[in-house]
């Protein structure tokens, strides 16, 4: 059986459209089995949820310590302290994220 150049073509187009199948179908399943496996335990969840809690309320202290030391005028203590505060934030942010992810249902 001889091919042409069409036949080529069409032939690699359907070994490209196989593959692509192959792919997706894998990609779900290993997505699947991630998330069915991806439950943490009740204990591990709330710790999760107590040092979110904790880095907002020490996050909240250090707002209060830069405005005192704004109004003291000591405005590099006011900046380093509000430089901890955004810290301390996205920290709670990534924890809270972690926390929604894996301990939500």
């Amino acid at each position: 059986m001889k091919l042409t150049r069409v036949g080529v073509i069409l032939r690699y187009n359907l070994i490209g459209e196989i593959m692509k199948y192959i792919l997706s179908v894998l990609i779900f399943f290993l997505s699947c089995s991630i998330l069915s496996a991806s439950q943490w335990d009740k204990k591990g969840c709330a710790r999760i949820e107590l040092g979110v809690g904790q880095l907002i309320f020490v996050s909240e202290n250090m707002r209060q310590s830069s405005e005192d030391a704004s109004k003291n005028g000591d405005f590099d203590k006011e900046k380093e302290l509000r430089e901890q505060q955004n810290y301390l934030l996205e920290s709670a942010s990534h924890w809270a994220t972690i926390y929604s992810t894996f301990c939500k249902k």
